[in-house]
């Protein structure tokens, strides 16, 4: 153009005659120069031409019939064209088809007809593929009279931000379960539809691993996948790569194909997307969105995950994986409704282990857990999909089977077998066997707490009648559970109310004949019943943990008893107290004999506690720790109905005692019998060798007395000497005062 050389020539001339002039003084002059020198319209049309074609918008004019009048470059160009005027006089209808260019002539139609702009309209493009995007503007075009005599067009690519709105979107959904922590089927499920949202012409699909070699479809966006896809690759480190070729191998050479790895935070592989984008290659942004999302996909699987365990384990066994107590009722409660409106019938087996603390206490606590999973797996194998199985204690199991039939029993000594066959537990063969009691609903209960209570004492019947077997509840069970929690209720009342006392049987020496101790026996002088004997609520009292109060009131009541009849000048005599073995075990015993002697003020030497051998064999290192506990405060110790245990001859030389006591039941027929005669008398020479008084209990005729004179036995106790009487009668026979007697 003409006025740009002369303006450029001058320009030029200007830095040479000025080389120090400044840039405000160069474009001062250049505009003096322009105002002198006006462009002609050809000069202005020119400039403007030149502009347009320069921006990279699309810029075009139409006249009234949607031909066009004008178009900038990037218009030409997008439209596969060499020059504007190829362009000029065609329509879209020309260019692109009636079904791209009947929407636009009618925005651009509906413009010219209103005289009114369309502003921002956003299209797709009608070249450069399915996710490119463009913002529209169309305003009237109009001659210097205002006429309207056509449209203007522009438009701008906004395919970037339309991508960016799009990966935001999903992003924020992806959050959005993440925070949810939908279930995983689901989350993949909408993972997949959110990638197709993101982009055009995509196909998803997910696979989980099953296994060491195996991927398995999740989910599928297309039916491009089969549902049952199954694929199997070497190794879950180089699936990925596996997955993509199998995936390649099933498309088009052109399609794109790329497998994703989602990833737990510990490296891990909770999946494989396996992404296609038929005919084409994705945007850079896209592939990095897919990237990023894979991240957020295994963040959001770990949670899910997470949250699974944690609901899993709210209602269920993390030793097992059975069902804890809370979920067992609810789960029953519901099988109950359903049993009920059917009219079915459903059985309840509740199970406890015989022995298990043996196997906790000899091979440990490890091997013991790793039974109770064997047994577990045992129990669920046995009883299929359609029961329940809960763990509700350390070593109960609660069975629920819905639909129970006459073949109950049969079913349920099934599941005795299951549990009973050999199991290996750290290289050891292990038989659990187990005691199972049974209640059926609607026979023996409507509610889950009542069947549970009734297979409960079902199954205790089962372990009184031998362990290793099965009982059906019966209601007399029930009335008898009700009695003896009426006994228990009014031993504990018995207590309170001075209801107990002690009655002493003596001990006698043989050669002398004189009276060397008393045992001390509790009875209950019932208000209505009179007089109860031990045998008859002692094992209650141990099995309620009343015992300990009991047991330490008649510690402290024979204590006294002692201390008094020393007072009224009878000579001192040893007083036995029997030690149950929950008193033993106890780890304030030792504290609180101790307390009971100081607030007695009886001298510990007068004091004989009384234990049996299977009380100390069931922790022998515990039992002689609390023994020599006792004899360092000056207590004897004698060890009750010997020869009845298990204890081996040579452990006794650990024991810190001072008197076996000969169980009445070698005595019996002591006289006439050659057997008992032979291990009375080796007990008696194994007390002697030791260094320990030996005691027969149960003598009740001169016989026994006789033999057992000749045999060796220092001591005595039984009917022949008296039964156990109140302390005034137990006066009449001790020794009087003595006041320089030392035993």
């Amino acid at each position: 153009m003409r006025i740009e050389s002369d303006l450029l020539r001058n320009l030029l001339v200007c830095q040479e005659e000025q080389p120090t002039s400044t840039l405000s003084q160069d474009l001062e002059y250049v505009a003096s120069l322009l105002r002198e020198n006006g462009p002609t319209l050809a000069d202005r049309y020119s400039w403007l031409e030149a502009m347009i074609n320069h921006v990279p918008d699309y810029i075009y004019a139409k006249d009234l019939n949607g031909r066009f009048l004008f178009a900038n470059n990037a218009v030409v160009l997008n439209n596969g064209l060499s020059s504007v005027d190829e362009l000029i006089g065609l329509t879209d209808y020309d260019l692109h088809g009636p079904e791209l260019a009947a929407p636009i002539a009618e925005i651009e139609l509906r413009v010219i007809e209103s005289g009114i702009a369309d502003l921002g309209y956003e299209e797709r493009a009608l070249k450069g593929g399915p996710d490119r995007w463009l913002m529209m503007s169309r305003v009237p075009l109009k001659d210097s009279e205002g006429k309207i005599v056509g449209v203007v067009g522009a438009s701008r690519d906004i395919t970037a931000r339309k991508m960016s709105e799009r990966l935001m979107s999903v992003q924020a959904q992806l959050l959005e379960m993440i925070i949810a922590a939908v279930p995983a089927n689901e989350f993949f499920e909408t993972f997949s539809a959110l990638l197709e949202k993101a982009a055009a012409d995509v196909e998803t699909a997910m696979f989980v691993p099953h296994g060491k070699a195996e991927l398995r479809l999740a989910s599928r966006s297309a039916p491009g996948w089969l549902k049952d896809t199954r694929v199997s690759v070497a190794d879950m480190s180089t699936a990925a790569h596996e997955m993509e070729q199998f995936a390649a191998s099933l498309r088009h050479p052109r399609d794109y194909v790329r497998s994703v790895e989602i990833r737990a935070s510990d490296g891990s592989l909770h999946a494989l997307l396996v992404l296609t984008l038929f005919g084409r290659s994705p945007e850079p942004s896209f592939s990095e969105f897919v990237t990023s999302a894979a991240r957020l996909a295994g963040i959001a699987v770990d949670r899910i995950l997470a949250e699974k365990r944690i609901r899993f384990l709210a209602e269920h066994d993390a030793l097992t994986g059975l069902l804890k107590r809370d979920g067992l009722d609810h789960k029953l409660k519901g099988i109950l409704t359903q049993a009920a409106h059917e009219g079915t019938r459903v059985a309840v087996a509740f199970i406890d282990l015989d022995n298990f603390k043996l196997i906790n206490d000899t091979l440990g606590h490890d091997a013991g857990d790793e039974l109770l999973r064997e047994v577990a797996a045992a129990i669920a194998d046995t009883i299929g999909p359609e029961g329940i199985a809960a763990r509700i204690g350390g070593d109960e199991f609660v069975v629920v089977v819905p639909g129970a039939g006459e073949d109950l029993m049969a079913r349920a000594q099934q599941l005795r077998g299951s549990i009973g066959r050999l199991h290996l537990v750290e290289g050891h063969e292990l038989r659990a066997t187990a005691s199972i009691g049974l209640a059926v609903f609607p026979d023996h209960g409507a509610s889950p707490s009542q069947l549970l209570a009734r297979a409960d004492l079902a199954m205790y019947r089962t372990k009184r009648d031998g362990r290793d077997g099965v009982t059906l509840f019966a209601f007399d069970m029930a009335q008898e559970a009700s009695q003896k929690l009426l006994r228990q209720e009014e031993l504990r009342r018995a207590l309170n109310r001075g209801e107990f006392l002690l009655h002493y049987q003596p001990q006698k020496n043989l050669r002398t004949g004189g009276i060397t101790g008393v045992e001390a026996l509790v009875r209950w002088n019932h208000p209505t019943e009179g007089m109860i004997a031990p045998c008859n609520f002692i094992p209650m009292a141990e099995e309620s943990g009343l015992i300990l109060e009991l047991g330490a009131w008649v510690l402290e009541r024979a204590c006294r008893q002692g201390k008094d009849w020393q007072d009224s000048g009878f000579a001192p005599v040893k007083i036995g107290v029997n030690m149950s073995a929950r008193q033993f075990q106890d780890t304030g015993l030792t504290e609180m004999v101790a307390d009971v002697l100081a607030r007695t003020g009886l001298d510990p030497r007068w004091l004989e506690i009384e234990i049996t051998e299977s009380l100390i064999m069931k922790d022998i290192d515990a039992a002689v720790i609390r023994m020599e506990e006792l004899t360092t405060l000056g207590v004897a110790l004698a060890l009750d109905d010997f020869g009845t245990g298990y204890s081996s001859l040579s452990m006794l030389k650990r024991f810190p005692l001072s008197k076996l006591k000969i169980d009445r039941s070698f005595i019996v027929e002591s006289p006439n019998n050659p057997d008992d005669r032979a291990i009375v008398s080796a007990i008696i020479s194994l007390a002697k060798t030791l260094g320990l008084d030996v005691l027969a209990e149960g003598v009740e005729t001169e016989a026994q007395a006789q033999f057992l004179l000749s045999a060796g036995c220092d001591e005595v106790q039984g009917f022949l000497l008296g039964r156990p009487e109140p302390p005034e009668a137990i006066e009449r026979l001790l020794p009087g005062e003595k006041s320089n007697q030392t035993l």
